[in-house]
């Protein structure tokens, strides 16, 4: 769902004028068109709707307040059409309505004419009539978005609208529909987990750059491998595919992957081939009483300090208390005030110190991960922009969050074309000026926001490639991670990155410690991990000692002039003549040329792995 009008969206709409007029013989002009039913008629109708939502009124107490601070008003009907809980800014469903919408009206299209309300529960999907296409005449001062509210098996419980006065925004009617898209998904999402507990629950959401602007999907599948059921944002995760269709196939023959993969690595994303150039992404979570036990080896850690850090951010620490202090800083400015700017070359750990900090502060927050590298010029890049800002402010005010609702993440922000940094610009002044009010995102509206840069952002401002006004909003909470060749013990992070591709306790030789201390990395973390790879590789036993890391090759420098004598050469003349490229081919050979596996053996993002893919002309082979 775009969260535009539609040509089906108008094609349906004039469908519902021409069976107005033709079968149900209603006039435009009608005075008082809209029916009501009596209370007494309305409680059993609302005692339903809560029944069959598990009592979960949370959903539209929280829709109803996001609803009356930006001036809409909260319809909640039956799957008749009939307005059951009515909520808007300073009044309750107990009111006597707004601006003539009041319980217990009745929105079927054969009384109501063409409306929101019948249009959603009639094509199944989020619809948004704007003014004039309500086939009344009274009624063309307000757009109403109306969107189905589906159960476990995909059987309509009702609607839920929001009506506000038409400006003719199409941000408006944007807003409207990913936000109730994201409450209807999130109401039928908990109440398919209840009815399928017993069975292994299979997340599945699009890969690649569209992902965040869809929904992703639960289905469920018993222990003989059979699917058992689906939500309907199915459709929108696999193209051409419904929850009916799916139901009683097996997941293989879908997936193209036996689902007992997915027992034996529960919890981890696995990436499969999907339709021409998208990709599905699957996170299996088991049963409680089916999950298997998990035993992880701890990592040796930094030596014991006062105010210790969590355990994700202590084994980013490793071996530096420059880096603690960095990590400490980016933890204080991100609880503070919501918005965090990292600077660190390439390697440093910028990417997985976000990730450390959000699963250890705000683990239910939801992810948005845009990487500016890959934004160009063209109008559709700055549309993509936008949507994934919409879709950011839309997840800050969904239900059910505890402090953050959302997290909006600008990789590289300093390669963002210039064409879309005032977009961006506006959205943080907006969200500037709303934290300030105590209201609308921000702080108050759960969304975090944090930017990343290779290199400082002054540069590019001071080349004219990055506006001033841009860099003034962005860098408030700046954080540098300090390089690998600055940090004071980097042979004790090399042992706990050796454990960690070994399972097992690895020593150094004292030369081969020396050598580690001398080389640059100027790849940093993401280059001595490889180095260490082919160290290994080559290491009788459990010991790396000077000969091993002779094999290896270390990241040569960006530049002559920038390099040091005592990091040119070490002990053996060990020499940096490292290859980026070759690198890449290695871990994507190893892996199969399964992209994710590479990234992750290389401690890269996908984002990233693939800008370099493209950097380097690496095509997979025939």
């Amino acid at each position: 769902m775009g969260g535009f009008i539609t040509s089906n969206q108008t094609d349906a709409i004039a469908a519902s004028w021409d069976r107005c007029a033709r079968r149900y013989n209603l006039r435009h002009d009608t005075g008082r068109p809209i029916m009501r039913l009596q209370s007494s008629e309305v409680a059993p109708r609302l005692e339903k709707i809560v029944e069959s939502t598990g009592g979960r009124q949370g959903f539209f107490q929280h829709l109803a307040s996001v609803a009356g601070e930006i001036g809409h008003c909260l319809v909640v009907t039956d799957a008749d059409g009939v307005s059951v809980r009515i909520e808007h800014s300073g009044a309750t469903s107990g009111s006597d309505g707004w601006n003539g919408i009041a319980l217990g009206s009745c929105w079927d299209e054969r009384l109501a004419g063409t409306n929101g309300v019948s249009m959603a529960l009639r094509t199944g999907h989020a619809v948004t009539v704007r003014g004039a296409d309500h086939y009344f005449s009274m009624l063309r001062q307000f757009a109403c978005t109306g969107i189905p509210v589906l159960d476990a098996h995909g059987e309509m419980i009702g609607a839920i609208n929001l009506v506000s006065v038409d400006r003719g925004n199409r941000a408006d009617y944007l807003f409207s529909q990913q936000l109730l898209a994201r409450t209807a998904h999130r109401i039928q999402r908990n109440l398919f987990e209840t009815e399928f507990r017993d069975a292994m629950l299979v997340t599945v959401s699009r890969g690649g750059r569209d992902h965040v602007l869809s929904d992703d999907a639960l289905v469920a599948v018993n222990e003989a491998g059979m699917i058992i059921g689906a939500t309907s944002t199915v459709s929108a995760c696999l193209d051409g595919a419904n929850a009916a269709s799916l139901t009683g196939q097996a997941f293989e023959a879908v997936f193209n992957l036996d689902s007992n993969q997915l027992v034996n690595v529960p919890e981890r994303v696995l990436s499969m081939p999907g339709n021409p150039g998208a990709a599905v992404n699957l996170t299996a979570a088991l049963p409680k009483a089916a999950t298997p036990r998990q035993v992880a080896e701890p990592l040796p850690s930094s030596p014991v300090r006062k105010h210790r850090l969590p355990p994700s951010l202590q084994q980013l620490a490793t071996g530096s208390h420059s880096m603690a202090a960095a990590c400490r800083r980016a933890r204080e400015v991100l609880k503070n005030t919501a918005m965090l700017h990292l600077e660190g070359e390439t390697g440093t750990g910028k990417s997985a110190l976000v990730a450390a900090l959000l699963q250890t502060d705000t683990p239910d927050a939801q992810i948005i991960d845009l990487d500016c590298a890959t934004l160009g010029d063209r109008d559709a890049d700055k549309d993509h922009l936008r949507m994934v800002i919409e879709q950011a402010r839309v997840h800050s005010v969904l239900p059910n969050v505890e402090r953050f609702g959302a997290a909006l993440i600008f990789d590289n922000v300093d390669e963002l074309p210039k064409s879309s940094q005032a977009e961006l610009r506006r959205f943080l002044k907006e969200l500037e000026k709303n934290s300030h009010n105590q209201g609308g995102y921000g702080r108050d509206g759960n969304l975090i926001i944090v930017s990343t840069s290779r290199k400082p952002l002054i540069d590019a401002v001071n080349a004219g490639h990055f506006r001033d006004d841009l860099f003034y909003l962005l860098t408030g909470g700046k954080v540098v991670l300090p390089p690998l060749r600055a940090r004071e013990h980097p042979e004790v992070l090399a042992q706990a990155l050796c454990a960690q591709l070994t399972g097992r306790t690895v020593t150094f030789s004292a030369e081969a410690k020396d050598a580690l201390r001398r080389l640059a990395f100027y790849g940093n973390v993401r280059e001595m991990r490889a180095v260490l790879q082919n160290a290994l590789a080559a290491a009788q036993g459990n010991q790396i000692n000077l000969f091993d890391l002779q094999q290896t090759a270390v990241a040569a420098p960006p530049s002559s002039a920038m390099i040091a004598p005592s990091c040119v050469t070490g002990p053996g003349n060990l020499m940096p003549v490292y290859d980026e490229r070759s690198m890449i081919l290695e871990a994507l050979s190893s892996s199969r040329w399964n992209v994710s596996e590479a990234a992750r053996v290389l401690g890269m993002g996908r984002a990233t792995i693939n800008r370099k893919l493209k950097l380097y002309e690496i095509k997979r082979p025939i």
